[in-house]
């Protein structure tokens, strides 16, 4: 089980741009911050993840993150491989950007745990340990020396 202690977490608002106006609420960017020892908890769980991953081949080949020889450079390198490979056979290359800085956010965890096991799988005190690092979280939001309720 992950310890509730750690699931507790602290929202600060900063202003993205110092240009932008700082009584719109859109200015601002929640920074989510948990206690160290909650990260600590985490890395050996995370390590031991994607080594079952890679283990058995379960990340796609264009996948960056969380994968050695691997970063945003070899990303930005693979389209561009790929665009100048579709300019070179004549045909038409179109890149279109999506912004999912708060994606993580959006994951229905249901579906998520369901493709953790059927998908990669994810089974037994594992998927037990993640359903538990999922459920229960709890977030309070600090803004200049106030605290507001946690809520789940």
């Amino acid at each position: 089980m992950f310890p509730a202690v750690f699931k507790s977490a602290y929202i600060t608002p900063r202003l993205k741009k110092a240009s932008l106006d700082p009584t719109d609420v859109k200015s601002y960017r929640p920074i989510s911050n948990l206690l160290v020892l909650s990260k600590t908890v985490e890395c050996p769980d995370t390590h031991q993840l994607v080594e079952h991953l890679n283990l058995w081949s379960l990340l796609p080949d264009a996948q960056s993150a969380y994968r050695a020889n691997h970063s945003t450079e070899t990303a930005v390198l693979r389209v561009l491989s790929d665009i100048l490979d579709a300019l070179d056979r004549g045909d038409f290359a179109v890149l279109t950007l999506l912004g999912l800085s708060a994606a993580f956010d959006m994951v229905d965890h249901v579906t998520l745990l369901r493709r953790l096991k059927t998908t990669y799988g994810i089974t037994g005190t594992a998927l037990v340990w993640f359903t538990s690092y999922l459920h229960d979280r709890k977030l309070s939001v600090r803004y200049r020396g106030s605290s507001s309720t946690p809520s789940s």
